[in-house]
């Protein structure tokens, strides 16, 4: 994974707050992606500016993980996300 990659969030996405998380549905609307608290925390930072470094340091601030765990975990939700068509690079 390349940390200083950045993407930014599918604006053919609809997305709706629900409580602490989120729901997204896919561009071709058949799927729905609920997302809850770190996993909308990280959806919040995916803007078009943010690299990944940027969001990884964040996740780091505001959460208790040591930097692997996060690293890997940013890894799987990011390569997820872009499989879904939720984001963009």
């Amino acid at each position: 994974m390349n940390l200083d990659s950045v993407f930014t969030q599918n604006s053919e996405c609809p997305v709706r707050s629900i409580g602490d998380g989120l729901v997204i549905m896919a561009p071709n609307g058949e799927t729905t992606h609920s997302l809850e608290d770190i996993g909308a925390f990280i959806w919040n930072q995916i803007d078009g500016q943010n690299n990944l470094q940027q969001i990884l340091d964040a996740i780091l601030s505001d959460y208790e993980i040591d930097q692997s765990t996060a690293q890997e975990d940013l890894h799987s939700f990011i390569n997820q996300m872009k499989a879904a068509g939720l984001i963009l690079t």
